[in-house]
């Protein structure tokens, strides 16, 4: 558990003040060593720090003998003791209940120290060495580091890692110290060859100084000739496809020109296009409803003609034949006049819807005529007296055919889509 975690979990305790402030003595008697802490999140600190430096020793050294493994199982103990605790004591306020309680696990906490090592002490550095360096005599120095001889000292390995021990032990009070001194005149000597043999390395260290200059000077003169070589080739790819970018820039910013153009003169005609449009739907709705009043105009007509005929009054017949005539004339005066007002109608409704028809066929040329005018834009280049022919087309005004001299002005009589088209 880290140690954010463990101080979360003293947070939610009733008696957090108890828990900072209780009493833990870890007692290492023979590595002379005794922790004293306050509070269980100094003591978790400490249990943390213990298992990141196992975990660093058991990594940098690829694993450790079982006899100190054991010490990491200490500490995971001690961290289970102190987190069982408070799961099952967290509720609780008193600090006398909570020391009643705290007693039992303290003093198995206190009593679990035994032969168990802390991570950074002198001994567990002295014994992973002996581990490596002599692995048959690790179990008899183990054994006396801890107090616990129990290994015969017949055997040789054994006898080994008890003298080793010893000097590790009495280090500063042992007549073995004395090889030191023998050992330090031999080094003395060794030293004073070492530096009598000094100027004569520096000598070759000058020459092979020199020797390497000389090649720094080659490499150095090759390297710019291959930089003045490729500064060559760059300078003559350079020019070769300048003139190819240059004619590819122009012709780019040409077309866009004429891109941008087009699009110009189509929000130029796109309102206009767009009323055409709107303006040839409207007028065929007119028109289909002149159509139809039209029909029911005839429809008027006929109906009240064959009424006539199949249900002519009988005064008309009997003044008719009688000699008495002006019945007959009041009522074919009548009808006359009633035909005529109708057949004016019929008139003015059948110019109307020819007109409006006529007229919504002129608005969809005019609509088809904008869009096929951006495309010659767009495909080829157009004259400025060929674009005043199409614009005076477009915008010229149309024959209705209501009124007798109703016509739109002279146009050109030459054909221009067809001169476009050539």
């Amino acid at each position: 558990m880290t140690q954010t975690e463990f101080k979360k979990k003293l947070a939610d305790t009733e008696n957090t003040e108890w828990y900072n402030s209780v009493q833990i003595n870890l007692n290492y008697i023979h590595l002379n060593l005794n922790f004293e802490f306050k509070g269980f999140g100094h003591a978790h600190k400490f249990i943390n720090q213990q298992f990141k430096g196992w975990e660093k020793l058991t990594k940098n050294h690829q694993g450790l003998p079982n006899e100190l493994l054991k010490s990491i199982k200490h500490f995971e103990y001690i961290e289970s003791q102190l987190i069982n605790f408070i799961d099952n004591y967290k509720s609780q306020g008193n600090e006398i209940s909570l020391n009643s309680f705290f007693n039992s696990t303290k003093n198995q906490i206190e009593s679990s120290t035994g032969t168990n090592f802390t991570y950074d002490s002198p001994e567990v550095e002295f014994l992973i060495d002996v581990h490596i360096k002599h692995k048959k005599s690790f179990a008899s120095a183990f054994c006396y580091v801890t107090g616990n001889l129990n290994q015969n000292i017949n055997n040789i390995d054994n006898f080994t890692g008890y003298l080793l021990a010893y000097e590790f032990t009495l280090k500063d009070s042992t007549s073995i110290t004395e090889r030191i001194n023998k050992e330090k005149s031999s080094l003395a000597s060794l030293r004073t060859k070492f530096e009598n043999s000094l100027p004569e390395l520096e000598s070759e260290l000058v020459q092979h100084l020199k020797e390497g200059n000389q090649k720094y000077e080659e490499y150095s003169q090759a390297i710019d000739n291959f930089r003045e070589d490729k500064e060559k080739t760059y300078s003559d790819w350079f020019i070769n496809t300048k003139g190819g970018f240059e004619d590819f820039s122009t012709k780019s910013d040409k077309r866009l020109e004429e891109l941008e153009n087009t699009y110009q003169e189509k929000l130029k005609l796109e309102e206009p296009a767009k009323y055409w449009s709107d303006r040839a739907k409207k007028l065929k709705k007119q028109g289909w409803i002149a159509l139809g009043v039209l029909i029911a105009l005839i429809l008027i007509v006929v109906f009240s003609l064959g009424k006539l005929l199949w249900a002519t009054p009988e005064q008309i017949y009997e003044s008719f034949f009688n000699g008495d005539k002006s019945a007959a004339i009041r009522w074919s005066i009548i009808y006359i006049t009633f035909i005529s007002f109708m057949a004016f109608a019929l008139k003015a409704v059948t110019k109307v819807m020819f007109s409006s028809f006529h007229l919504a066929r002129d608005c969809e040329e005019r609509h088809t005529l904008t869009y096929f005018y951006l495309s010659l834009l767009k495909d080829s280049a157009v004259d400025k007296e060929d674009k005043k022919l199409i614009m005076q087309a477009l915008f010229s005004r149309a024959e209705t055919g209501l009124l007798k001299d109703d016509s739109s002005p002279t146009m050109p009589t030459n054909d221009i889509v067809g001169k476009f088209f050539k």
